[in-house]
Order: structure tokens, then sequence, then C-alpha cells
């Protein structure tokens, strides 16, 4: 008589359909199942003990002990028969007298069943997905405790699988919040790359706002030189001072041109140790040429011989603005002195111990309030019409005295006259070579 295989449970589909939802199948051997396996062959006194699931047409092993093979087709699976009664423990105590089993190649063949019990593990949702089965090759029978152990180890199973399925769901969650923020830090890092290029476009206008102001000072000078030699065409002499104070102011806008090039393409100010008096004085003419014919402009030059570290440009350039501001605030009359001493601070709130360079540049002028002087340093403010002025000069000058390691400051009151002092960190002196240098 033919083996006759076990029919398919009415929840056939359900049961495949929750099966595959675990996604176990045909998945590598895992400790907590093989355990499983060992603690029923011990229970049990067993030789072979499967975690056994049955699949549409196959019975696949997740775990396996006393066996070579993983996998029997469905229609020789005792479990097959076993999920047929999802709450009982199938029991084949020898299954060359069970009907059922007597002529299946599992038992006249290798590996030669006689004996065998299965306690379905069931789904949440009550199906029965297979087996935990113990084995044995001789007739043998199953104790009420045994088969009470064997349902808990399927109980077990049945939690595993769920736990198993929770951490592969939650393992799926992690990798899409790892994509997720994977994606995120790109989008933050486009955004920066976005803040820093529109950091650079606005550093970038700021500076060429910045020496578009310098610049406008030296056309200033230039146009004041050009109209005195104008003035003065029948006295060589004369219109030779004049046109030297206005190749000054070309050669003087030109460094601010090359400087703007230079912070364009990143190369950096560049930095020597400067005698601030020495250049002062060499640039008198220029400086005065500012300030026009009405503004008295005097030099007090008293720290000499000893280096500033920062740009020329830079430094001129700030002059230059100091003075400008003066020329306006005086509406073109009064008087000016430039002046450099030597500081030695020690406990001052905002600069460093040490000696400093102080380079200041006094007017008579009407003076500021106190309110109006704590905003001259704010980028962007003026107290000029529109279209008269950036407002970026005496910011530009305290970015230039911070460079240095100093800062600028300011000392005024209404009718008083405003001075401006520049705080420019000592790097030490210089010698006379240095200086014809």
């Amino acid at each position: 008589m033919p083996h006759r295989p076990a029919p398919f449970p009415d929840d056939e589909e359900e049961r495949v359909l929750s099966l595959e939802h675990l996604g176990i199948l045909d998945s590598a051997p895992e400790q907590n199942f093989d355990d499983v396996v060992r603690l029923a062959t011990t229970l049990c006194d067993t030789p072979i003990a499967l975690v056994s699931l049955v699949d549409r047409e196959r019975q696949w092993f997740k775990a396996c002990l006393g066996l070579d093979v993983r996998e029997t087709h469905r229609d020789l699976a005792f479990c097959a028969h076993a999920i047929l009664e999802p709450a009982d423990v199938l029991v084949v105590e020898d299954a060359l007298l069970d009907p059922r089993f007597q002529h299946s190649a599992l038992v006249l063949g290798e590996p030669h069943i006689r004996f065998y019990a299965g306690a379905p593990i069931r789904s949440d949702a009550g199906h029965p997905l297979g087996t935990v089965c113990v084995i044995d090759t001789r007739p043998r029978t199953l104790s009420e405790p045994q088969r009470q152990a064997l349902q808990a180890l399927a109980r077990q199973t049945a939690a595993l699988l769920q736990l198993r399925l929770l951490e592969r769901q939650r393992e799926q969650h992690a990798t899409v919040l790892l994509g997720e923020l994977e994606q995120a830090q790109a989008r933050h890092r486009e955004a920066e790359e976005s803040l820093r290029h529109a950091r650079r476009v606005s550093s970038l206008g700021m500076l060429t706002a910045s020496i578009a102001h310098d610049v406008n000072n030296l056309l200033q000078v230039l146009g004041s030189s050009l109209q005195m030699a104008q003035l003065r065409a029948r006295r060589p002499a004369d219109v030779e001072r004049f046109a030297q104070t206005g190749l000054q102011a070309v050669e003087q806008g030109g460094k601010l041109i090359r400087q703007l090039l230079a912070n364009v393409r990143q190369d950096g100010p560049e930095l020597a140790c400067i005698d601030i008096s020495q250049h002062l004085e060499a640039a008198g003419d220029l400086l005065a040429g500012t300030l026009g014919n009405d503004i008295s402009l005097s030099f007090d030059l008293a720290a000499r011989g000893v280096g500033v570290m920062c740009d020329e440009v830079q430094l001129q350039a700030v002059v230059l603005n100091l003075l400008s501001n003066a020329r306006d605030a005086m509406h073109g009359r009064g008087q000016v002195l430039i002046a450099t001493h030597q500081e030695h601070l020690v406990g001052d709130e905002q600069l460093g111990d040490g000696n400093y360079l102080v380079l200041s540049v006094q007017d008579d002028g009407p003076g500021m309030s106190a309110e109006l002087a704590a905003k001259i340093f704010d980028p962007f403010f003026t107290t000029k019409q529109a279209g008269k002025g950036t407002g970026l000069g005496l910011a530009q000058a305290r970015e230039f005295a911070n460079h240095t390691g100093g800062d600028i400051r300011v000392q005024t009151a209404p009718g008083v006259g405003t001075t401006m002092r520049l705080y420019l960190r000592i790097l030490g002196r210089i010698s006379g070579v240095d200086r014809a240098g």
C-alpha cells in the first residue's frame, strides 16, 4: 500500500502566509534554536530533535540535531500530520504499526523512524507553523512530564520566532533611519556649504564696499592734487609736489585693488613688521591731501623704532578712513593731529598685558554723544546720508587692530572733538637697517 501524505489544514493559506511573514525560511543556523533541540533531546532522551517548519511543499529544519539533512518533502513529513491538531502533541510510539506512516520512506529507509513526538509551534494568531519534535529509531513512549516539556519548548520557539521578527523589523527600521540620517547629514552638509558660500559672497561684498570706500578717499586726494597742480601750473616745484601726492594716491589705489584680488584668491594679506611712525611720516603729503586745504594736519610721532606685525596697505587704508571721518565731522575746517606713543598695559579688561603702540587721530570737531559713540564700530552703521558712506570704515579699523592683537577706542564728547586710538601690539624693536629697507 502506498504512503498517504497528510491533508492540508483548513487555514493552510493563512498559515503559510504567517510563516513567510516571519522571514525565517532558509535562514542560517542560530544558537537560540539550536539550544531548543539540544534541550529536547535531553528532556525526552532521544537521539534526534528538530525545529521543523512546514512550508508549502516541504518541511524545513531551522534547527536539527541527529540528522544530516535540512529539509524533506512535505508528503513524507510527520510534522504535516502534527499541525492538523495545533493544541495537542502528536505521539507515534511505533511507526511500523501506524497506518499513516508504516509505508513511509523515512520509516522503511533512512533514518528508520520508529518513534515520533511533535508539539506544534503556533503563531500569535494560532496558525500552526511547524513543530518541535523528537525522533528515535526504536519504539518507545512519551511520559506526561516529557509531553509538557515538549509543549513548553514549542511555546518558547514561537516566542523566539516572534522576537526574531521584531528584531529584524527593528534592524530594517534602523536601516531606514540610518539612511534618512545620512540623507539629512548630506542635506546639512549642502546647507553648510551654501551658508559658507553665502558668507564668502557676503564677506567679499563687505570687502568690496570697504575697498570702494578707501579708493574713493584716494580719488579725492588725487582730485585735490590735480586741482592744485592745475592752479599752480606756472610753478613747477608746486606742480611736482602735487603730482607726487597724486601718484602716491594712484599707487595706494593699485595696492588696494591687488589686496581685493588677493582676498578673492584667498591668498590673505601680506603681513610685515612695520615701523608705524616711519610709514606715517613718509605718507604725510598723501594723508594731508585727504583733509583738503582748510584742515591743518600735524604729527607727533614719538613711538619710533618699534615694529607692529600688520599689512601696510590695510594700515594706510585705516588711517585714510579715520582722516576722512574727521574731515566730514569738521565740515572741512579745523585741525587734526596724528600721534604715536608706547603704552604698557597691565590688567586691561579687553587687551592682554604687554607693550602697545598707540596710533591716535585727534580732531577738534563737534564730538559725539555717548549713545552715538557706542554704535560707530558696528558694520554698516553710518550717520551720513544714503549713498554718502558705507559705515564700514571704523569696523575695518577695529578688525585691523584686532588682527595685530589690539583694539580701537574712542574718546569723545559733544563740543570737545574726537580722538580715535588704535592699540597695536608691539612685536619688537626694528633696527636702523630694517627701517632703511
